[in-house]
């Protein structure tokens, strides 16, 4: 059993190690194919940090939400 778990331990660290290369590492960069790869990636970026950001301003803006219903209920 402990023999099983090591092979797999070191096939996953193998496998993991090996699926960190960055598209620039991996050798794309000199493919015509991804001319526009940089603008790719920043419409991704872009497109994952908008929804987030968005999120988090509403979360800030509402942090005492249930404080101001308390408040809300007292003075009237």
């Amino acid at each position: 059993m402990k023999k099983i778990s090591l092979y797999l331990t070191i096939f996953l660290i193998t496998i993991l190690e090996t699926a960190h290369a960055c598209p620039g590492c991996a050798g794309s960069m000199n493919n015509p194919r991804d001319k526009y790869l940089v603008y790719i990636l920043m419409g991704f970026i872009a497109l994952c940090y908008i929804p987030f950001y968005i999120i988090y301003r509403t979360i800030i803006k509402h942090r005492n939400f249930n404080e101001q219903i308390e408040n809300v209920g007292k003075n009237h």
